[in-house]
């Protein structure tokens, strides 16, 4: 299973829910059987994985497999995660008899490039999710009217961390960059998304660039993998920035690498209300996200937006004159996991 922001949120969940009275199955799709951050601890945490074809590969394939998963083993709870295929699952999971279905909004919209067919199909797969739910939750209000609508009531359900992990890091800053080959006194920016479109990987490498260029002790951190990963390296390749961007790949060390950053910047073309960006608000670094990130998204001071309309250099000028000093820890107390379990505990319980 991929390690993604709905991943990474239902993870937090299974670990801080009670597993006495919720046990997590995850369905994935066959694409990502063999991507395994978490499948260890699923299993360790007595959970099972299990895999059907991806709807736009192998629609009836798809069918077949979740209808079967779905009739075998009589799940008391649907928990649906996805955009695609998602209203599929809830209408395979009321016929197979299954009382609480859920839908959850982690995005504004889903962004994918699109044709007639496609925006026709996701329109359909939109209206069965709806018809076919009992529960509606939403990260943010934005990303529950996104997918809702204006008069469809949703339960705000928070991106919940361990922000315990994010306050207390062990390790001191200059040996995690000591660690990663970057000078002590180098400017950090770091960012932590899949490489996909939605992420605007090649604006974010062409803002470093300005930022290089006004500094030159200046390192980019990029935390993910995705289909767009080698072309990425391509154009870091073509501007002669190799020996200054990291790609690290998909990390378990995420608390140790936001501390080794001065910026997180985050120039989305949309968001709901990213994890990512509430791990790096609980490490108390500076954010500097697009305007098309969810306004939720500011939950202390150190967050600053900025429109995709403005050109590299702006973003540059803007990510270096912010002050990167020690600002008082924001509170966050409604983004600890603790209570994001407490409230899908009461919502599965319902």
């Amino acid at each position: 299973m991929g390690k993604g922001g709905a991943e990474t949120f239902m993870m937090n969940a299974y670990r801080n829910i009670d597993r006495s009275k919720f046990q997590f199955d995850f369905l994935i799709y066959n694409d990502f059987i063999d991507v395994k951050p978490y499948n260890l601890e699923i299993h360790e945490l007595g959970g099972h994985i299990y895999a059907v074809p991806n709807p736009k590969k192998n629609i009836f394939g798809y069918i077949k497999g979740v209808n079967a998963l779905l009739k075998e083993k009589q799940f008391d709870i649907v928990h649906n995660e996805v955009f695609f295929g998602g209203g599929l699952n809830l209408l395979l999971a009321k016929r197979a008899g299954i009382e609480k279905r859920i839908i959850h909004s982690h995005a504004t919209k889903d962004g994918k490039k699109s044709n007639l067919f496609l925006t026709i199909a996701r329109k359909f797969f939109d209206q069965l999710m709806k018809v076919n739910a009992t529960d509606y939750l939403a990260c943010s209000t934005e990303a529950g009217i996104g997918l809702y609508g204006e008069n469809q009531p949703f339960i705000f359900v928070p991106n919940g961390i361990d922000i315990d992990m994010y306050r207390n890091v062990p390790v001191k800053k200059e040996f995690i960059r000591e660690s990663l080959n970057i000078p002590k006194e180098a400017f950090v920016v770091g960012n932590i998304g899949r490489f996909e479109e939605q992420k605007n990987h090649f604006f974010l490498i062409d803002i470093f660039e300005e930022i290089v260029q006004k500094n030159s002790n200046s390192f980019l951190i990029l935390i993910g993998e995705g289909s767009l990963r080698n072309k990425i390296e391509e154009k870091v390749l073509s501007k002669k920035l190799q020996k200054k961007v990291l790609f690290l790949g998909i990390r378990d060390d995420i608390p140790n690498l936001l501390t080794a950053m001065d910026a997180f910047v985050m120039p989305s073309l949309y968001e709901g209300l990213p994890i990512s960006a509430v791990e790096a608000q609980a490490a108390n670094i500076k954010l500097i996200l697009s305007t098309e990130v969810s306004s939720e998204t500011k939950l202390s001071k150190n967050v600053h937006f900025i429109k995709l309309e403005e050109s590299a250099e702006k973003w540059a000028e803007i990510i270096l004159k912010k002050p990167y000093g020690n600002d008082p820890l924001p509170e966050l107390s409604q983004y600890d996991m603790k209570y994001t379990a407490m409230l899908l505990d009461k919502i599965y319980s319902k």
